[in-house]
């Protein structure tokens, strides 16, 4: 039986790798654990040199006042490797599978979003648990096209 590309009898086996993260916690020691992004504004969440492979992204969006839209209106971009164009280019609510951007409890091998409520504009903790494997470099950013200011949590897991 396989899981991801590996023996499920893999699964005890220990592995050689460090388990890193990267995150949105408060550098003052304080509370504070999200990063604010300005409406119209963009926001490097990571770069991380190589080799390695992401293995896990958490994402949740606050805000008073957010765009009911948000989901459609948080743009995420990922480069692998220094390419001059991002490999991924999508709506933050499309890439955790929610293109119609309301928020739903739902959980698969890959992805989950965690939500209170279905609707659109809701609140929701989204995960995802692909393997991106990269060879030099990656760099993640975050726009926000809306005019509203929001507040990004996030974890970026990466070995």
């Amino acid at each position: 039986m396989s899981l991801h590309g590996s023996s499920i009898t893999n699964l005890a086996r220990a592995k050689s790798f460090r388990a890193k993260r990267e995150s949105s916690w408060d550098r003052t020691g304080g509370n504070s654990d999200w990063v604010p992004i300005k409406g119209q504004s963009k926001h490097v969440i990571a770069e991380i040199d190589g080799p390695g492979v992401i293995s896990h992204i958490w994402f949740t969006i606050a805000g008073s006042g957010r765009d009911k839209d948000y989901l459609r209106k948080m743009v995420l971009r990922i480069w692998w490797d220094g390419e001059a164009n991002p490999s991924v280019e999508t709506p933050v609510g499309d890439f955790f599978g929610v293109g119609h951007g309301a928020v739903t409890s739902f959980q698969n091998a890959l992805f989950n979003m965690s939500a209170h409520e279905t609707k659109v504009g809701g609140n929701a903790a989204m995960n995802c648990w692909i393997a991106m494997p990269f060879r030099a470099h990656v760099k993640i950013e975050i726009e926000n096209e809306s005019e509203q200011d929001i507040g990004m949590y996030y974890y970026i897991d990466y070995q």
